[in-house]
């Protein structure tokens, strides 16, 4: 799997992990069966602005069959800045590497409990559904 050294990707926060609107560190916890937390490369649909790339992310994830809940939220995380933080915070380190782009992981060998609350830390924004769904309907901006 090839790394991704920089850009930024976003998470789908699920409303259960969500709190006032602002994702909780569960949001970024591996699933128990696992061993990468899945992200989405914003910079693969190469739209001019990050909210642009975020209504690509969540037509792609629907596409897929997937459903983003309207009261669900996208966080966006900059790879380089969170892999700098977790290694100045813990001296360890994370991989983003492709798994089938946009499609991509977080990779990492320490207590995900700690990688999650850090992660969430390291949020620089964050686009709840709502905002992305065109008003009076269901159909995507």
């Amino acid at each position: 799997m090839t790394e991704i050294q920089t850009g930024d990707v976003t998470r789908y926060c699920k409303p259960s992990n969500l709190e006032n609107g602002i994702p909780k560190s569960s949001a970024f916890e591996r699933r128990s069966n696992e061993n990468y937390l899945s992200v989405y490369l914003l910079d693969f649909f190469g739209k001019i602005t990050e909210l642009e790339n975020i209504r690509e992310v969540k037509a792609y994830m629907e596409q897929k069959r997937f459903t983003c809940k309207p009261n669900g939220s996208f966080a966006i995380i900059n790879i380089q800045q969170s892999k700098e933080y977790i290694f100045e915070e813990i001296s360890s380190e994370i991989f983003y590497r492709e798994k089938n782009l946009p499609h991509c992981g977080i990779f990492h060998e320490d207590d995900d409990l700690l990688i999650a609350k850090l992660l969430t830390e390291c949020v620089q924004n964050n686009y709840p559904v709502i905002n992305l769904i065109e008003k009076g309907s269901m159909n995507q901006v």
